[in-house]
């Protein structure tokens, strides 16, 4: 019971810490912005395609994707790009917080919308989460640069973001999951080609990194992504999503010797604290509350 009760809640965690290898593997391959998304969302996709051509799936990729998760490839696109827009103006530290203020829109929206009731309780653990990830950050960064077009990309990421945590949860039960992984790859890979036309090709020293960004933080992180937010209320994604943060902040402190801040530390365990009562609550899944998917 037990088990079956963390399976979600595990793949949410692995996807927020797979999608958290983008930093490291982006440091370590000295890629452009533009070229990695495209070859992250790309290379994604072709790994899915890879296995479902392996395990003789094949037959799901001529099945037309539904308009939903055509929605999100273009969601996910254009959330990376605007987030690397309002990087370039914006100072990291605003439009990192305003990009995290998405998981806690989408609980919110999701009370709503889908039904989905927020607890005092649950609130409370959004809102600790946040304030954890809060903690995480360099508040004493410059801030110029508030009011330029930076701040209007950071929007941009932020209502991108919650719009595709939301839309996922309406693609149907019926869509296999690695079918909508693959289209919603697809789809945003198509959607970022053209702003890397300009760019330099990568050297042979690049290429593994980039294979790399399509398998860990592109096809894993993206599939286990989609399984999670099919079965968990958007109240403990939400929450769930702020592992990521701490992912980043402990690889830069074990791998680059960043230093780890009291802040930051103090940060981290509320992060973890947040997501263990969140998660805590969670009913299993039962076939009679929801069609089970394809994996």
């Amino acid at each position: 019971m037990w088990l079956s009760q963390m399976y979600y809640p595990a793949l949410a965690i692995g996807s927020a810490a797979l999608m958290a290898s983008i930093g490291p593997i982006a440091r370590l391959s000295q890629v452009d912005a533009a070229s990695l998304t495209f070859y992250r969302l790309a290379f994604g996709a072709v790994a899915i395609g890879l296995f479902l051509l392996f395990s003789r799936q094949t037959p799901l990729m001529r099945q037309a994707p539904h308009w939903t998760v055509v929605l999100n490839g273009v969601l996910l696109a254009s959330f990376i790009l605007c987030f690397l827009q309002a990087i370039q103006t914006l100072s990291l530290t605003v439009a990192i917080m305003l990009v995290y203020l998405a998981p806690a829109c989408a609980a919110l929206i999701a009370h709503f919308w889908f039904k989905e009731r927020l607890t005092p309780f649950s609130l409370a653990m959004i809102l600790l989460a946040f304030f954890g990830f809060v903690l995480l950050q360099d508040l004493s960064a410059d801030q110029s640069g508030l009011y330029s077009a930076g701040l209007w990309y950071a929007l941009g990421s932020l209502l991108t973001y919650c719009a595709f945590l939301l839309v996922n949860k309406k693609v149907p039960v019926s869509e296999h999951r690695l079918n909508s992984t693959f289209y919603q790859l697809l789809v945003g890979a198509c959607c970022a080609l053209p702003f890397m036309l300009q760019q330099d090709a990568p050297s042979a020293a690049q290429w593994p990194w980039l294979i790399a960004a399509g398998l860990f933080p592109g096809a894993l992180a993206l599939w286990c992504a989609v399984q999670a937010l099919s079965h968990l209320p958007a109240r403990v994604y939400g929450t769930l999503a702020y592992t990521e943060p701490v992912v980043v902040v402990l690889c830069a402190w074990w791998f680059f010797a960043e230093p780890l801040s009291l802040r930051q530390s103090m940060g981290v365990s509320l992060i973890i604290l947040a997501g263990i009562a969140q998660t805590a609550g969670t009913k299993p899944v039962q076939p009679n509350d929801r069609a089970v998917p394809q994996a």
